[in-house]
């Protein structure tokens, strides 16, 4: 296997375990609606959030999980995906350094992903295995 493959297969990994990681947050939100209304009522603050509005974020979330997955447009969606999951990271805080109490420390989990994303945002150009960009970067 060369290095090249080794890159690519890597990558491939990466790509496919964080997008089930964010599936099944998407999922969350058809499935425990009231889940999402928690999360942005306790967590972010914003109390205009209804479980009505979990099916729509959960739709358009699915669909950007589902292009990130098949690395469609790779620098849109991977990037897009990055900054969103970023953004909860960022509104994790408080919870992030109360760690020591449950299930804030579940949270930490959601920092190791962010690190994944970045690192797959900046090799995203190499993520041609079962990518349909980079299968089309590979045609080219």
């Amino acid at each position: 296997m060369t290095d090249k493959s080794k890159l690519e297969a890597a990558l491939l990994i990466l790509r496919l375990s964080i997008g089930a990681f964010l599936a099944v947050w998407a999922s969350l939100k058809f499935l425990r609606p009231e889940w999402m209304v928690n999360v942005f009522r306790g967590v972010y603050g914003q109390e205009w959030v209804t479980q009505d509005m979990a099916f729509i974020i959960g739709g358009l979330q699915a669909l950007i999980v589902i292009a990130f997955v098949i690395g469609f447009y790779r620098t849109f969606t991977y990037g897009f995906v990055t900054l969103m999951h970023a953004t909860g990271v960022v509104g994790s805080i408080p919870n992030l350094i109360n760690f020591t109490k449950y299930p804030s420390n579940l949270l930490w989990t959601s920092v190791a992903t962010l690190g994944a994303l970045v690192a797959l945002f900046i090799l995203r150009d190499f993520d041609n295995l079962w990518s349909v960009s980079g299968r089309k970067n590979r045609n080219q």
